[in-house]
């Protein structure tokens, strides 16, 4: 089972991050950019155990194959919806009932991205829901950044958080991946890093325990 100490993040990302696992009322729905591999998924997959009962996950990718739109996802959104249990019994006190994980967000056009705004409005409200986004980012394309790929009326609604590791971060995340990491050389280390691929460091690690 993962644990908060077992990401690879850096001390002013943990800091966001923390603030979310401990106050996940103040923020109600969320959004998680950044290049690919960078611990998005993950991270909001651990989250969404911590903070609610129910945790449902969809893969825009999966509904672009088979060439269906943001409004299939909605569709099983309300669909699943009528199956949430608002009580469980004996269960840990948690914030939310149930959360919506919606990845690979940036698949969406900003059109169909408006389509959520009543959702997660009335989902909050009747089913005592929090929605979480994931999309891809890129820094230095200004075509692809958080504002060219998220529709401002759903900007308005969500608490962005950026996952991308700063240049000014590289030292602090190479030691930690050092710590968790021992048999992958500083050399291999670095150069991840500066891609922002965390996956890709996990992978070799395995492969060389």
């Amino acid at each position: 089972m993962m644990k908060f100490d077992d990401f690879i993040f850096s001390s002013a990302l943990q800091s966001k991050l923390q603030f979310l696992l401990d106050n996940p009322s103040k923020t109600h729905n969320l959004c998680f950019h950044a290049y690919p591999s960078t611990g998005k998924t993950t991270f909001a997959k651990y989250l969404a155990n911590e903070i609610a009962h129910n945790v449902n996950y969809y893969d825009a990718n999966a509904y672009k194959a088979d060439a269906k739109t943001s409004s299939s996802i909605i569709q099983s959104i309300n669909k699943c919806s009528t199956t949430v249990t608002r009580f469980i019994q004996n269960a840990e006190p948690k914030q939310f009932d149930t959360a919506f994980i919606v990845d690979e967000f940036h698949n969406s056009s900003l059109q169909n991205q408006d389509s959520y705004k009543i959702l997660i409005e009335e989902m909050y409200k009747t089913h005592n829901a929090i929605f979480i986004f994931i999309l891809n980012t890129e820094v230095h394309d200004k075509k692809a950044t958080y504002v060219k790929r998220v529709s401002p009326a759903m900007r308005s609604r969500l608490y962005e958080v950026d996952f991308n590791i700063k240049t000014h971060e590289h030292d602090e995340v190479c030691a930690l991946a050092k710590k968790k990491f021992p048999q992958l050389s500083d050399s291999e280390i670095r150069t991840q890093v500066m891609k922002n691929d965390l996956r890709q460091l996990s992978m070799k690690a395995k492969m060389m325990s």
